[in-house]
């Protein structure tokens, strides 16, 4: 159905329309509530060592009785671990008593008692049923219980999760939603004009989490996706529905007549009557709301190219990042124009006409005409900031965090401390080394295990390697490895290389996977395929804008000036977690290490959140070359026409984004800072001063194009 068609039902039929969206979310949230999350934590590297190792952990865990899950848990006394054996003996039995827990190894009871080096911690295996959830409250009790009889006690993922309080993300979202709620109202000057796209926003994202909780039933989404899809679509959401109410706005103030409003408003009887609520909204569709069509198309196409990776981890959280942007752009198109079509004139401003805005508009009209007066100065100027933004991405080094990254006192944290300080700085993230067998062996004695634990033990970096455990049809065994440097260490992917080179007796074949080497195996397939995801991405934006404004040299520059944003970020995100500056700000005692998949995904959401930018903007300009200005007069009219909304809409999603500062898990927080700083760089500094410039000194030169290409270009009218 076309967009207009689209406005033009939902228009005329306000309130079932609004009713339906409301019950859609409901329904999907209670249906999620009955099929469970459907989220997943399993990532892989297809055609890697790591993915080969977890391929002979897969058959091995196969012939285990049950589908079990094994986590570690540490406790910690003051003195000598044996002097307080009641205490932790206690202990283990509460864990034995909580619900989905299957089995406690206690090194306790071994003969000999088997601790830490230092003799002041023990290790305790927990073994849960992957299908059954672990009591929260139970396992938390315990744990809370063990800590105040004088046991430090910190737990391994996956039972952290168990333990850990619910994270600040919803405070997050709550201050995000806030800040949005207090610039609307000076943006717009009116309660109801406010009101519509926080209700556009959080019905959308309401229903399109749903959507991705249901889709993950079936698919390996990741858990970070909907952290991640709830930033995204709760920024687009705002933006898409404050652009939609704009222009409505705009026409609502130019109209002769003002709109009959309500959910009875129907066709006029003769062509002398009042126009209708549905005619305006229609009239913003076929302007405002295709260019909100087209950008969101362009932001799920972005997201969703990360499957160029080649990564089923990164794929699927692009798809899930994709699956709840669809849903909020098919309620921006629907629900938005509903929303219109029910307030009527209220979405203006007291007083009736929207002079504010037009002032406003005016306001930025002459300072675009400044701008393009004299654009090489400008120009060079706005570039000479965004390089010294950008300067610190030359440093950017990738490789993998741990939870010493983390707040002091959240429990992750907590068993980073215990782990390090107890069994050594690589304990928290130990490796595991996987041998094949074929013959199967008979006995953990086998020589050729213990040629390949043998070889282990003698590699530069490794401070233990841990019994290997033989699997019960004798095929597989595996064993821990614990190095001597942490997670993130300049000299860990050298241990990796190292145990990997590892020449493997007739009859055998060894691999090394755990989180590490998984992480260290993701590092280079993004390593390699990035250059492939920009250059795949960059083409596809800039080819469907050359369908939409028919011209070469204008998606060229909007796809230049996309990139100087995401540059910007980079920078950014550099500066403040690997080299630490104001680190102490975000909660976080100081640099921290920037993981493979982050700057993938930045680039992929940012680019996509740049070009709605670009397609507002260009979107204005365009309909003023249509009515007959010349080049450099379009660029002032179309800045001043969107100027104010796209920095208003920047704000809300700077907002958003910048709220999720405040969650404990690193990842987010800079994705939360990388987006925040993007969107508001590159909706002030690149939209309203470096992209008017380039505009300016391309003239009429910008809307060239061939003829011949322009009878094989269908016409698409943004």
């Amino acid at each position: 159905m076309p967009v207009k068609a689209l406005a033009r039902f939902s228009a005329r039929h306000p309130l079932a329309v609004v009713v339906a969206w409301v019950l859609l979310a409901a329904g999907l949230t209670l249906a999620v509530r009955w099929a469970g999350p459907g989220l997943d934590q399993v990532i892989s590297v297809p055609g890697s060592d790591s993915a080969a190792a977890a391929d002979v952990l897969q058959a091995f865990d196969a012939d285990e009785d049950e589908a079990t899950v094994t986590s570690t848990v540490i406790v910690a006394t003051d003195g000598p671990v044996v002097d307080q054996q009641d205490e932790v003996a206690t202990f283990a039995t509460r864990l034995r008593a909580v619900d989905g827990v299957l089995e406690v190894t206690d090194p306790l009871t071994a003969d000999p008692v088997v601790t830490t080096p230092d003799g002041r911690a023990v290790v305790l295996e927990v073994r849960t049923d992957a299908a059954v959830s672990v009591d929260g409250v139970a396992l938390r009790a315990a744990v809370d219980d063990a800590r105040a009889a004088g046991l430090q006690v910190g737990a391994s993922a996956p039972l952290v999760r168990e333990v850990e309080p619910p994270g600040l993300t919803r405070t997050s979202e709550l201050i995000g939603v806030v800040v949005a709620i207090v610039v609307l109202l000076l943006t717009l000057r009116s309660f109801t004009a406010a009101a519509i796209p926080l209700v556009n926003a959080l019905v959308s994202v309401a229903a399109g989490l749903a959507v991705l909780h249901l889709v993950g039933q079936v698919v390996a989404i990741p858990e970070i996706a909907p952290t991640l899809a709830t930033m995204i679509g709760l920024g687009v959401g705002i933006d898409y529905a404050l652009f939609q109410v704009a222009r409505h706005r705009t026409v609502l103030s130019d109209a002769p007549n003002g709109p009959r409003s309500g959910p009875s408003a129907g066709v006029p009887a003769d062509p002398s009557a009042a126009p209708t609520a549905w005619s305006f909204a229609e009239t913003t569709a076929g302007t405002t709301g295709r260019a909100v069509a087209f950008a969101g198309i362009t932001v799920a196409l972005a997201v969703c190219a990360l499957a160029i990776t080649g990564v089923d981890f990164v794929a699927w959280l692009g798809l899930g990042t994709a699956v709840v942007v669809l849903v909020v752009l098919l309620a921006s198109l629907m629900l938005t124009p509903a929303l219109l079509a029910l307030a009527g004139r209220r979405v203006l401003p007291r007083g009736g006409a929207d002079d504010g805005d037009a002032h406003t508009g005016a306001g930025w009209a002459r300072f675009a005409r400044r701008v393009t007066a004299r654009p090489v100065r400008w120009g060079v100027a706005s570039v000479l900031v965004l390089g010294v933004l950008a300067a610190p991405a030359l440093s950017l080094r990738l490789g993998e965090g741990s939870d010493g990254d983390r707040p002091v006192g959240t429990e992750r944290r907590t068993t980073y401390d215990l782990m390090v300080a107890h069994r050594g700085p690589g304990a928290s993230s130990p490796l595991t080394l996987v041998v094949a067998l074929d013959p199967a062996a008979t006995t953990p004695e086998d020589p050729r295990l213990l040629a390949v634990a043998a070889e282990a033990a003698q590699v530069d970096g490794v401070q233990q390697v841990g019994a290997l455990r033989l699997d019960p049809s004798g095929a597989a065994a595996r064993a821990t490895v614990v190095t001597t440097q942490e997670a993130g260490s300049e000299q860990r992917p050298l241990v990796l290389a190292d145990l990997r080179a590892i020449d493997p007796p007739t009859g055998s074949e060894v691999h090394v996977g755990g989180i590490s080497a998984i992480v260290a195996d993701l590092s280079d397939r993004i390593a390699a395929r990035l250059p492939w995801l920009i250059l795949g991405t960059v083409l596809l934006a800039a080819l469907l804008l050359v369908v939409a404004f028919r011209s070469l040299l204008v998606p060229l520059k909007a796809a230049l000036m996309d990139l100087v944003s995401v540059a910007a970020a980079y920078g950014v995100v550099v500066a403040v977690f690997q080299w630490g500056w104001g680190a102490h700000l975000l909660g976080l005692d100081g640099p921290v290490t920037i993981e493979s998949h982050v700057p993938m995904m930045l680039f992929a959401v940012l680019f996509g959140l740049s070009m709605d930018y670009e397609v507002f903007l260009l979107s204005a300009v365009h309909e003023a070359r249509t009515a007959g200005a010349d080049a450099r007069e379009a660029v002032v009219r179309g800045v001043g026409a969107t100027a104010r909304v796209i920095t208003a809409a920047a704000v809300v999603m700077f907002a958003v984004f910048a709220s999720f500062v405040l969650v404990d898990d690193p990842t987010i927080k800079m994705f939360g800072v990388g987006l925040a700083v993007a969107v508001l760089v590159d909706a002030t500094l690149v939209r309203v001063v470096l992209g008017p410039a380039v505009m300016a000194c391309m003239g009429e030169r910008a809307w060239w194009f061939p003829a011949r290409l322009g009878r094989l270009v269908p016409h698409v009218d943004l």
